[in-house]
């Protein structure tokens, strides 16, 4: 590979969406091919490591910004919790997010991004305003990753609502139809009404109804199998993800279907925010279905008739968001 000229200005066109639950980016070198685009996923969590030294494991990174030391990913300790998204932990995972489409040791890297930008934040201007010079930031950043440093500048930065990219990936869905966008995230539900690819401010809310909520129901329906005896989330998580517990290392058959009620009762506390927020999802075209949960309530979700899950429902709002990014910033 030709060694780079320091001098020469290197344009990145990125798609961010960083979730309270993982970071997802995508973009690519606009002097490179569609064929180049990559795609950076990690858990938004990090660890300090003023409070004791570990070793860098799995899907992490350690990371040198501002004067301190952290891991950023999988072995994160803080996940994010608080429904502002205007928080160090959102800037730290997108800023080592972005670090992984960049040569280290350059100089005039320009970033050009579409944001991803939760509802409650996005209703409100100044709120929105703020979350984008808050990730922006102000002139060169300099970041070190796994030891290589890096330096980079974010020119430019357009906002877009959670949820809304699958109108950018199959705009015929939605065109000249009522359209439900429920999309559900690792805190928050949001709920989007589509009219004919627009959608009015009235037409949307968000509530704390995402996969937190789904293992917490999860955690409960285990403590009832369990006859009263509680279990942490990680075992909750993990019971989620595999369908059911582990037995001195063998699947628990007899676990399946608590699991599966967990399910349906938070698939029914969904469809309850949807009802109280006076939104009647059997008068739609259609009801779509994103973010990273729905992949947890799949059989749930295709017992409406009218539903529909994206191939990639966790990836479909940084996916559309990157062809928006491309049109507007691409060369």
């Amino acid at each position: 590979m030709e060694k780079r000229d320091n001098m020469e200005t290197k344009k990145y066109v990125i798609s961010a969406d960083i979730g309270k639950f993982d970071t997802k980016l995508v973009g690519r070198d606009v002097e490179l091919s569609a064929d180049d685009r990559k795609t950076v996923c990690f858990r938004t969590k990090m660890y300090d490591l003023d409070n004791g030294y570990i070793d860098v494991e799995g899907n992490s990174s350690l990371v040198n910004f501002d004067g301190k030391a952290y891991i950023v990913g999988e072995q994160g300790q803080d996940k994010s919790e608080d429904t502002s998204k205007t928080q160090f932990l959102h800037k730290l995972a997108c800023y080592t997010a972005i670090t992984k489409f960049l040569e280290p040791n350059t100089k005039n890297n320009e970033i050009y991004m579409v944001l991803a930008c939760p509802l409650s934040v996005l209703l409100i201007q100044n709120a929105k305003e703020d979350y984008k010079q808050f990730i922006k930031g102000n002139g060169l950043i300099n970041i070190t990753v796994d030891n290589k440093e890096f330096e980079f500048e974010i020119k430019d930065i357009t906002i877009k609502a959670e949820g809304a990219g699958i109108i950018y990936l199959e705009p015929n869905i939605f065109k000249d139809k009522t359209v439900g966008i429920i999309d559900l995230g690792g805190l928050n539900m949001g709920f989007s009404l589509y009219n004919n690819l627009t959608c009015k401010r009235e037409d949307r809310f968000i509530e704390e109804c995402g996969t937190d909520r789904l293992i917490d129901i999860v955690r409960e329906q285990i403590s009832i199998y369990k006859k009263g005896n509680l279990v942490n989330r990680e075992i909750a998580e993990k019971a989620l993800n595999e369908g059911g517990l582990k037995k001195s290392g063998k699947f628990d058959s007899e676990s399946i279907s608590y699991i599966e009620t967990a399910k349906q009762k938070y698939f029914n506390e969904v469809l309850k925010h949807i009802k109280e927020h006076k939104f009647n999802i059997d008068e739609l075209d259609q009801v779509v279905f994103t973010g990273g949960t729905t992949q947890h309530i799949k059989d749930n979700i295709s017992k409406i008739p009218h539903s529909y899950i994206p191939s990639n429902s966790q990836l479909s709002t940084v996916e559309g968001n990157y062809k928006v990014a491309f049109k507007k910033y691409g060369k």
